[in-house]
């Protein structure tokens, strides 16, 4: 299952990623080309980066939260999400 949901995740990531390229080489205005993980949950980050005190895991968290595309997001969580299905096989 956990290999299953880093395939999906990996092909969800490539597509949205696609479709963010075109709409930049394109010249369009659409949120795909702007969406990150703050786009959907933007009062939860918030308050997530104003609890942390630590300056490292702020720069951390704020460039996960509003630097990397979703694309990113989720092709590099479900590479990690297939590595572990990998190893944890229950066929």
């Amino acid at each position: 299952m956990t290999s299953k949901l880093g395939i999906f995740s990996i092909i969800a990531g490539v597509v949205l990623g696609l479709f963010a390229l075109i709409s930049k080489f394109m010249d369009a205005a659409v949120f795909l080309s702007t969406m990150t993980i703050s786009t959907f949950f933007e009062g939860i980050t918030d308050k997530i980066l104003d609890w942390i005190s630590n300056d490292t895991v702020y720069n951390a968290l704020y460039s996960f939260f509003y630097e990397i595309h979703l694309a990113g997001v989720l092709i590099g969580s479900g590479a990690i999400l297939l590595i572990i299905g990998s190893f944890i096989r229950k066929d």
